[in-house]
């Protein structure tokens, strides 16, 4: 009971917050108990979150409610791709994502999809080459002349951003959710998505799956754009 009465007097406190440092969470316990050892605080946040009533959400950032990690859909084609790389490139650094996970969060919905494969720089023309013998819709980034919609079906094979966000999902390696939003809000192919839209997808995702801001800011400094992140981030209220 008392741990319920707890939780509810931190939800009270800090009540239409999107946001919660932990620095301000050990204020509030430090109100009550002003001798309180970090330690016990760190330990109380440890166990609000494992409760669900808080979720990380950064380094020393949270916010309320029930951790939602989004898990993209293995479709076929992504198997497939899969097993071609890590048969014939066992030790390549690769990650793939597809286009529609947008429709998760766009108003605007596309009809249309595209399978991005990103490789270490590395080994990205021999990737490329590997799937051109296996598929017939199979392209370099680099050499886009057209709009993303002009491309349905195709598998775009583009470089990977050294130590990019990734993740496994039943052993097959995807993007993480941080990787697909600040690829979409700032990678020139994807521009389309770019203007308000990027403001749209920001917030719809962040409402319905937790989203690491540190993940994507440091990302988004590995590309040169964590300001631009930054101010996205803070338009939709996710700071």
């Amino acid at each position: 009971m008392r741990k319920k009465t707890e939780s509810n007097e931190l939800i009270k406190a800090f009540e239409g917050r999107n946001t919660i440092e932990l620095k301000e969470i050990e204020a509030f316990y430090r109100k009550s108990d002003p001798s309180i050892p970090k330690t016990t605080v760190n330990w109380r946040v440890y166990n609000l979150v494992q409760q669900q009533v808080l979720q990380r959400v950064g380094r020393g950032l949270f916010r309320f409610g029930k951790t939602e990690l989004f898990t993209p859909q293995i479709t076929p084609q992504m198997k497939s791709v899969c097993q071609l790389i890590n048969r014939q490139f066992p030790f390549v650094t690769y990650c793939q994502w597809e286009l529609l996970t947008v429709n998760y969060f766009s108003q605007h919905l596309i009809n249309f999809n595209i399978l991005f494969v990103d490789v270490e720089k590395d080994a990205l023309n021999a990737v490329y080459y590997a799937l051109k013998e296996h598929q017939t819709k199979v392209m370099l980034v680099s050499n886009l002349y057209s709009d993303l919609s002009d491309f349905d079906s195709f598998i775009f094979v583009r470089p990977l951003i050294s130590d990019a966000p990734l993740q496994k999902v039943n052993n097959y390696k995807v993007a993480s959710l941080e990787k697909i939003l600040v690829d979409l809000a700032t990678d020139k192919e994807l521009i389309s998505f770019q203007s308000n839209e990027i403001y749209t997808i920001m917030g719809a995702a962040s409402e319905k799956y937790t989203i690491n801001h540190n993940t994507m800011l440091r990302y988004a400094g590995r590309k040169n754009k964590r300001k631009g992140i930054e101010t996205i981030l803070k338009s939709v209220n996710c700071q």
